[in-house]
């Protein structure tokens, strides 16, 4: 009966202490500091984030300001902002679903999205064409190498991707990351899906000078409407301003421009201006967008100011 009784009380003081480990971890855990390293959004997105994009998440103040920046990264690239449906956040999220699938390797946290093939199809989808096949490599020795090889190929892009599996441990290396495709990636990171040549031409810049954002669109880069001699163009302006890296300010401006076909050709660029306001000391960063309504081509610039 006494050892039983000793039994039953080291069970209960057994279980107390456990609870209590329990109770330690489980607060830890709800106090823990927020990292942007550990934050599922960022790993998953900043492949298509800008380097200012980047930098104003890292600084995001709390929870709700995360969010914020969450749906206005989403509405920077929505190709039909008025539908309800994102088809460039639909495509990313599949796209995110089929690495993760397809192209784990043994590498880092074994993510899709860190491998060679994650990150292209990631930025750029579904190649046209897609091919295995043995081939040769040169190993570090300077000795030839049978691998295994996959080959993509972009006609959009007008790339063709080699990709070899050196160790034969199913880790695949692009082997050439050419100026092509890190230029292919830059307009990844705005257009996602891209369905028209004209997203490759269109391209402005822009300045801040008289507490003006000024933009200058090079003639040849803007497709016309034509009736009667008379040339018309119609564009939609989006400004997102931050301030210390926190929004304090979105502005949009919807400009026509138009004349006689022989006063454009005259011209090398044609400017728009939105008037904005700067208040306060610091760093500034004004995001511009311009979408050239008739054709739905879309370029997107950066302003750094500092007051």
């Amino acid at each position: 009966m006494l050892t039983t009784i000793t039994v039953f009380t080291l069970v209960l003081i057994s279980g107390t202490a456990a609870g209590q480990e329990q109770i330690k971890i489980d607060k830890n855990i709800k106090n823990k500091p927020y990292s942007y390293k550990e934050d599922s959004f960022f790993n998953e997105t900043r492949l298509i984030m800008t380097k200012d994009e980047v930098e104003i998440y890292k600084h995001l103040a709390d929870k709700p300001a995360r969010e914020d920046f969450i749906e206005d990264f989403w509405k920077k690239r929505d190709p039909t902002p008025g539908t309800e449906a994102n088809e460039n956040r639909m495509e990313y999220e599949r796209r995110i679903e089929y690495v993760e699938r397809f192209f784990k390797e043994r590498i880092g946290k074994g993510r899709g999205w860190d491998s060679d093939r994650g990150k292209v199809y990631l930025l750029l989808g579904e190649p046209d064409e897609r091919s295995t096949q043995q081939g040769t490599i040169i190993d570090r020795f300077g000795q030839p190498k049978r691998v295994l090889k996959e080959i993509w190929i972009y006609n959009y892009h007008r790339l063709r991707l080699e990709f070899s599996d050196a160790n034969g441990f199913g880790v695949y290396r692009l082997r050439n990351w050419s100026p092509a495709l890190l230029s292919a990636f830059e307009r990844a990171k705005f257009t996602i899906n891209p369905t028209d040549e004209v997203e490759q031409t269109f391209k402005f810049k822009s300045f801040v000078e008289d507490n003006e954002v000024k933009v200058r669109i090079p003639i040849t880069t803007v497709s016309f409407k034509e009736k009667d001699n008379i040339v018309q163009a119609r564009f939609k302006i989006t400004l997102f301003i931050y301030h210390q890296y926190k929004k304090v300010n979105q502005v949009e401006k919807t400009e026509d421009i138009g004349g006689t076909k022989e006063e454009f050709l005259n011209r090398q660029d044609i400017e728009l201006t939105i008037p904005i306001t700067l208040s306060g000391k610091g760093k500034y960063l004004v995001d511009v967008i311009v979408e050239e309504v008739g054709s739905g081509a879309k370029y997107r610039d950066t302003i750094k100011v500092k007051l």
